[in-house]
């Protein structure tokens, strides 16, 4: 279990998906998604970083119902999709509407891959939340979770990790004291303490960025 993430504050996510999903039954409204045309804008800049040409193994952390894996098929990339998610509500979610799908329940440090296990990782949405940690509370502590589960992320690729965070730049956003939100080039700054080579890009909503780091 993540000594990072409470238990308090896991029971609150779960709950808030739980009643998300009783709301909004399994569409992208019940993942925070205002529309599915924008999870899949937020896809398409993720899949960015993905080769055309070969097969690869892919990690989706924080995967609700595993539609990031639907959507790279069908715009034809050949992958070995793993989703992990807090939410149990989620993890059932993506069962029942893809048979066969691999997902754990839990968060990154519960499911621990290890080093390299992957040729991506991959996420999307899943830290625009304020994480109450054991850690956290004060504003220098703010983004510990977050940036902690960036690193391992990449420590558990072979090629590179992809990810979205909210842009504090936007005025709405940082009106939010719900929603964890970066500057772009501190959280790319950070990144470079690790990664080789990180890039970043926004423009194509927004509220948001995504940040790309290799090997």
């Amino acid at each position: 279990m993540s000594s990072l993430l409470s238990e308090k504050q896991r029971l609150r996510i779960q709950t808030r998906h739980k009643v998300s999903i009783e709301h909004y039954g399994y569409q992208p409204q019940a993942l925070y998604w205002s529309s599915q045309q924008i999870q899949f804008i937020r896809f398409q800049k993720l899949s960015e970083i993905l080769p055309r040409n070969q097969a690869c193994s892919l990690l989706d952390v924080g995967c609700g119902f595993g539609d990031l894996k639907v959507y790279l098929e069908e715009q034809g990339f050949n992958i070995d999709y793993t989703g992990i998610d807090l939410s149990e509500d989620m993890v059932r979610g993506a069962v029942f509407q893809y048979p066969g799908i691999t997902v754990f329940q839990g968060d990154l440090f519960d499911f621990n891959p290890s080093a390299k296990q992957f040729d991506f990782v991959l996420l999307s949405g899943a830290l625009n939340e304020v994480v109450e940690t054991e850690l956290e509370g004060t504003a220098n502590q703010q983004g510990h979770y977050a940036k902690a589960v960036i690193r391992k992320m990449f420590d558990s690729c072979k090629q590179g990790v992809a990810f979205n965070l909210l842009d504090k730049r936007n005025a709405w956003v940082a009106s939010r004291p719900d929603l964890q939100s970066f500057q772009p080039e501190e959280m790319a700054d950070y990144c470079k303490t690790f990664a080789a080579n990180v890039s970043w890009q926004d423009g194509y909503v927004d509220n948001d960025f995504t940040l790309f780091l290799y090997r």
